[in-house]
C-alpha cells in the first residue's frame, strides 16, 4: 500500500519485545499483527506470537514507526487516505 509521496518512508523508532516461553526447532509459530494507534507522524503496531500446537503465548511486541522524508529526515504527516484504508480494515479498534 502506498504511503505518501515519493521519497517517503516509515522508519523505526522504538521496538519493545517481551519473550515469554521458549521455541524450540520445527514449532509451528502463529504470529499476529495489527496497527493498535495512528497519529499525525507515527503508527503503532503490536504483535503477538502463539506456539500452534497448544496456543501458548510466546512473545509480545510492540513498533513504532514515523513516517520520514528521506532527505530533510524530518517527520512528515501521514496521509488521510492512508489513515481511511487503515481505519477501514482495523475498525473501532484504532487508537489515535
Amino acid at each position: 500500500m502506498d504511503i505518501g509521496e515519493e521519497g517517503q518512508e516509515f522508519v523505526m523508532r522504538a521496538c519493545t519485545i517481551e519473550y515469554l516461553a521458549p521455541a524450540v526447532f520445527d514449532d509451528l509459530i502463529e504470529v499476529y499483527v495489527r496497527m493498535a494507534r495512528i497519529g499525525r507522524t507515527s503508527v503503532t503496531y503490536e504483535f503477538a506470537a502463539y506456539r500452534a500446537r497448544d496456543e501458548l503465548l510466546m512473545v509480545t511486541a510492540t513498533q513504532t514507526l514515523v513516517l520520514v522524508d528521506l532527505e530533510e529526515r524530518k517527520a512528515v504527516a501521514i496521509p488521510d487516505s492512508y489513515k481511511e484504508r487503515v481505519r477501514s480494515f482495523e475498525g473501532d479498534a484504532l487508537a489515535t
